[in-house]
């Protein structure tokens, strides 16, 4: 790691700074500076205008309030980062099972947009079979599988006492390099593999079958979908980039590597955080007729005047 050291000759008093706990604490500051208003203003915005008919902005709604609640955890992130854990065990197992509890939602949401724009513009009649109890089973149904797939954090998140920086943390402890393997190499697949493999088909086979239309002769749309998938990609790769490097040093037993990857982790988790302020702007503050679509009691997509 490195440091900064200030030394005052008037105190005889020492300040270090750890660039590595630093430069992702600023990070997300601003991310909680930008993302939390912006969230907010996407969530009143739908509100005001939200029709229960429409599964779009119920899919919005819900991305808007996941990214909300994931954004609202950050000052405790940012003290501890700079201060160490000053709560019980229990409040380190709770708020990480919460905070990876809203960022799966989060993840799932965005997949589930890209399965219900294809399924919508391409089988309306099969999506409108869906409506009213078929899409409140979808969105508890999402929620009940990021509960699940945050579970882990439950068992795994512990305080423990870091000796190189004589302070209390709140991180993961496995109880063997088997569990460690385990749980990084399911985050990377249910986490990051699998939703984004799902999000490039449905948006690729909807631009295939529908690319004759007006549907994507639309430059405004073109460049939505575009940003979809290379946001998505540009903020979470990095992290799980990361686990994959962290599973490699565990099973060659190199020190060296697993350094590099707890480092680096850092700055990647809070690179997360960052599409979590992106979303409000992509998803809803992008399109011109998002109050007309809240305003739309049908579930279907009109190809030829679809914005969002």
């Amino acid at each position: 790691m490195q440091y900064l050291n200030i030394t005052s000759s008037s105190s005889n008093s020492t300040l270090s700074w750890n660039i590595d706990q630093v430069a992702p604490s600023v990070v997300m500051g601003l991310c909680c500076l930008v993302g939390v208003p912006g969230n907010i203003a996407v969530v009143v915005v739908i509100v005001r205008r939200y029709k229960s008919q429409n599964f779009t902005l119920k899919l919005m709604l819900n991305l808007a309030v996941s990214d909300l609640l994931s954004l609202i955890t950050l000052p405790v992130w940012i003290y501890t980062w700079l201060h160490g854990w000053v709560f019980q065990r229990l409040a380190c197992k709770l708020i990480t099972y919460f905070l990876y509890c809203n960022l799966y939602s989060n993840l799932l949401t965005v997949t589930l947009m890209s399965v219900q724009r294809y399924l919508a513009v391409l089988y309306p009649q099969c999506w409108a079979r869906l409506c009213g109890m078929g899409e409140r089973v979808l969105l508890v149904t999402l929620w009940g599988l990021s509960g699940v797939l945050a579970s882990p954090m439950i068992v795994i998140r512990d305080v423990v006492v870091l000796k190189d920086k004589g302070q209390y943390s709140c991180i993961r402890k496995h109880r063997s390099d088997g569990e460690a393997v385990a749980v990084l190499f399911m985050e990377t697949l249910l986490g990051f593999v699998v939703p984004f493999s799902i999000l490039v088909t449905s948006y690729f086979c909807l631009h295939k079958k529908v690319n004759q239309t007006a549907f994507f002769r639309s430059q405004k749309m073109a460049r939505l979908v575009t940003s979809i998938v290379v946001t998505f990609f540009i903020f979470w790769s990095p992290f799980h980039v990361i686990n994959i490097l962290k599973i490699s040093s565990i099973v060659l037993k190199s020190r060296t590597l697993l350094k590099f990857s707890e480092a680096a982790w850092y700055i990647t988790g809070a690179l997360t955080f960052i599409n979590s302020c992106v979303d409000p702007f992509l998803y809803a503050f992008s399109s011109r007729k998002l109050r007309q679509d809240a305003q739309s009691p049908g579930n279907t997509v009109d190809v030829s005047n679809t914005n969002v």
